[in-house]
């Protein structure tokens, strides 16, 4: 059986011909003359920049090899194991780079005669493969509101500045209108507590459409500002990359607008010091599970942002408005 994740594609960027094979710490499958050998394949036909391939099989470690429709080949010697909720299964892992059409044959070398399955997906960026936050950039890109560089690549470990930030929650807080305006979302602007502003929301439409060249910025900081959420910051410091506790305070000026009731109290180590608005906004963001600290205690405030990073926090604060 053939599960096929594919993702829409853009065209990317030609990249340099090579083949990355991901390798976690994990079991390696012994080599036994009891170990079969199960063969599966796929047969590319569209031309694209990058493609991977996930083994997945559920009976124990096992290796594999990938032959490329030119005959080179890869080989799998480690097994990653995933501890998924509903059970623990074994992958092997390929990403290739300008992959040549034609058939990619792979041969499991597994230690009982079992189901493997296997899993094809060609992602948006090529810089994305693998990546954390992979699922939340390409649902984000798909609905307009974060793009890539143009060059096949997103960049997710390049620092977010505050107005890219704005942009982004400006455009995951509206929905676009049947003329191409675009409005807050009902649901939002429905749980805003005060009525005032919620029925001046209701009211308010935007052209984004006109926000380009040096001037992109101005319709997007001219709509968060009329939501009342940047009076932390001047044009100057919204041009620098943000940092986690200026992120925090952004989304929780965000989140007080539908929750006016003071956050609980969250302690970590190394916010003691910050002033008391910047320690209430990162208690209201980790309380809600939107922007947590780091397992040694820490919250790191002055530790920048990343694309990445702005897209999950983002990708949550929507669940929690339209929960």
């Amino acid at each position: 059986m053939l599960k096929h994740r594919r993702a829409v594609y853009f065209g990317l960027a030609t990249l340099l011909l090579g083949v990355c094979v991901g390798f976690n710490d994990g079991a390696r499958a012994a080599a036994s003359s009891n170990n079969v050998k199960i063969s599966k394949s796929y047969e590319l036909t569209d031309k694209v920049d990058f493609v991977e391939f996930t083994i997945e099989g559920y009976d124990g470690a096992f290796t594999s090899t990938l032959t490329l429709p030119n005959g080179r080949v890869v080989q799998a010697n480690h097994s990653n194991q995933i501890n998924d909720p509903e059970g623990v299964y074994w992958t092997n892992d390929y990403a290739v780079e300008s992959p040549p059409a034609g058939t990619y044959t792979f041969t499991i070398l597994a230690p009982v005669h079992a189901y493997y399955n296997l899993v094809v997906d060609i992602p948006l960026f090529s810089d994305i493969a693998g990546h954390w936050a992979k699922a939340d950039i390409a649902t984000f890109v798909n609905n307009g509101i974060v793009n890539g560089y143009g060059n096949g690549k997103f960049g997710p470990n390049d620092f977010v500045t505050g107005e890219a930030l704005v942009k982004m929650i400006v455009l995951a807080l509206t929905e676009e209108q049947p003329h191409g305006n675009r409005q807050w979302a009902r649901l939002f602007r429905w749980k805003v507590w005060n009525e005032d502003l919620a029925l001046e929301m209701g009211l308010q439409e935007y052209n984004f459409a006109q926000a380009v060249g040096n001037d992109w910025r101005t319709a997007y900081l001219a709509a968060a500002d009329d939501l009342g959420i940047l009076s932390n910051w001047d044009v100057t410091q919204l041009k620098k990359p943000f940092a986690r506790k200026d992120v925090a305070l952004m989304i929780a000026n965000v989140m007080n607008l539908v929750n006016e009731k003071a956050p609980a109290p969250k302690a970590y180590t190394d916010t003691g010091g910050l002033p008391k608005e910047i320690q209430n906004a990162i208690s209201r963001v980790s309380g809600s599970a939107i922007f947590a600290g780091y397992p040694d205690g820490s919250f790191q405030p002055n530790k920048v942002v990343t694309r990445a990073e702005a897209v999950k926090v983002l990708a949550r604060l929507t669940a929690y408005l339209n929960s």
